[in-house]
């Protein structure tokens, strides 16, 4: 079964002149979703958006949550499990899941407003299991005008909700002063012997935090916090300070350029920065 990074490698369909009229047409007529495969896509310029040009075709797009859902499933998902995606963007993962798993136990939270009301109007509304909520917190790059992410919050859901816990691309566009903030909630929401899985851009001997590195990705960043990269050992060490043992390390396993893929178990046990690096 292919995974998302391995995703990356294929060549991306060409959407046909046909396509291409039909998504201007759907757009003149205020129709903003897309049919496909008998799934409801939100529609091109959306998805583009949100991840990028490749991820404008809608087979693309499809197979790339799928390939998700199916990373979950081999993480130990069941039927019955809660999951738990902050930074849920246009549904992706959750499109993945029900076309995989049908029906499932989904709560996702992102910070852009008009992304979870699509969700919500095209997801939720026909499928009561999945939740979305959006949070008004501050990025500089998707919700400037949001609220600081200060000490005191919370998601809102009680501790240990989660049996999985996904966040794609999260870490890549945060600074990494809201992401120790996020890391303490996401041990608080995760059970214990509970997973997580997320994306990151990770290096040995850098700065804790850097903000648009250049030289580091192939292209130029241009946008504020565009490519936030931490120090291995600064992020490991605030995952071993609140109970998330590494599992496994992916440099640069990500789908995206040099994103890299990190699991992690919720052991309830600090340890110590170096017990955490050597894990890996």
């Amino acid at each position: 079964m292919p995974a998302a990074s391995a995703l990356a490698s294929e060549r991306v369909s060409t959407p046909s002149l046909l396509q291409r009229l039909l998504r201007r047409a759907r757009r003149v007529m205020g129709v903003d979703y897309v049919k496909f495969r008998g799934c409801r896509l939100p529609p091109a310029h959306m998805r583009d958006a949100m991840c990028g040009p490749e991820y404008a075709a809608d087979d693309w797009f499809l197979e790339s949550g799928c390939a998700e859902a199916r990373r979950l499933i081999a993480m130990g998902h069941r039927p019955d499990s809660r999951i738990v995606e902050i930074g849920s963007g246009l549904g992706r993962l959750a499109i993945g899941l029900m076309r995989e798993c049908g029906s499932v136990r989904y709560w996702g939270f992102d910070a852009n407003g008009p992304w979870i009301a699509w969700c919500k109007t095209h997801m939720e509304r026909r499928h009561p299991s999945l939740r979305f909520f959006h949070i008004d917190v501050a990025n500089d790059l998707y919700n400037p005008n949001g609220k600081a992410i200060l000490d005191e919050f919370r998601f809102p859901l009680a501790d240990g909700h989660a049996d999985v816990l996904y966040m794609w691309g999260v870490f890549t566009n945060m600074r990494l002063s809201d992401a120790r903030i996020y890391v303490s909630e996401i041990s608080r929401l995760v059970r214990d012997g509970g997973r997580v899985f997320l994306t990151a851009f990770v290096e040995k001997d850098v700065a804790p935090e850097s903000i648009n590195p250049t030289g580091y990705l192939d292209y130029e960043c241009h946008l504020p916090l565009e490519v936030v990269r931490y120090d291995q050992d600064v992020l490991f060490s605030m995952f071993a300070e609140h109970g998330l043992t590494v599992e496994k390390f992916a440099h640069h396993g990500g789908a995206h350029c040099n994103q890299s893929e990190i699991y992690l178990r919720k052991t309830g046990t600090a340890r110590t920065a170096v017990a955490a690096s050597a894990a890996v």
